[in-house]
């Protein structure tokens, strides 16, 4: 695992000079990258999101770090009588249109949260479609009270409103891996979206296809309508996070 400083030779060698071609047909080259190594988030990359109260937690930064071994860590823990979380994204910094996305994690296990690697728009807005205006693209959410072998893909449109469209979701298995780490990917084209889980590809879909520039979202969030209520005893928890990769033709 890169996130303890040395290299596995399957798929990707990860701390190594050279990254691996992603499991996508064409000439795609990487062209934006973070592997968080250092002691603090790079704030030319991220940026916190919605700070304050959302769902059953507060977004604050101080849920947010790197473990100075090479990973992102979102932890939810209790302060003060109150469930803190956190939530990073790129919007404004950087966004794409086209390519393959991808991040190797390892997820919460505590039901009530759920972490998630997802695309947004700023134009997905009420009465929005996702040709003209974008889309929330889930490239993965984790839900263990509903299941823990396996992470959810899922694709809405039209805002978060009175005309609010979901695609989804479908679900991809995962199998164990020993030191509790997978690879989400998600090649994203004109002719569609194509989901890989571990380097295998699970899932595709034809429609409802954005057409402009999304950004990047990571996020450990607390909803009991969502993600069902969760056991103060059992927090605190985390979605650590080795690297997300961008690549593009």
């Amino acid at each position: 695992m890169r996130c303890l400083g040395f290299c596995l030779g399957f798929i990707f060698c990860f701390g190594c000079v050279a990254f691996a071609q992603p499991p996508a047909v064409g000439n795609y080259k990487l062209v934006w990258r973070d592997e968080f190594d250092g002691k603090k988030l790079d704030a030319l990359k991220w940026r916190m999101r919605s700070p304050g109260k959302r769902g059953d937690a507060f977004n604050e930064p101080s849920a947010v770090s790197l473990d100075g071994k090479g990973c992102l860590v979102i932890r939810a823990f209790l302060k003060d009588g109150k469930l803190i979380s956190g939530m990073i994204h790129t919007e404004g910094i950087f966004s794409a249109r086209y390519g393959y996305f991808e991040c190797r994690a390892r997820l919460n296990q505590v039901s009530g949260l759920w972490s998630s690697f997802w695309l947004q728009s700023s134009g997905n807005q009420e009465n929005s479609i996702p040709e003209r205006d974008g889309a929330e693209i889930d490239i993965f959410e984790y839900f263990p009270h509903k299941r823990r072998d396996a992470v959810s893909h899922s694709m809405h449109w039209g805002g978060y409103g009175a005309t609010h469209q979901v695609l989804g979701p479908v679900y991809s298995s995962l199998k164990p891996s020993a030191d509790g780490f997978h690879v989400f990917g998600l090649l994203w084209s004109p002719a569609g979206y194509r989901v890989f889980v571990d380097g295998t590809e699970t899932h595709q879909s034809d429609t409802h296809i954005s057409a402009v520039p999304e950004f990047i979202i990571l996020s450990l969030e607390a909803n009991s309508l969502v993600a069902g209520k969760y056991l103060p005893t059992a927090l605190p928890d985390s979605f650590v996070v080795d690297y997300v990769r961008v690549y593009q033709q």
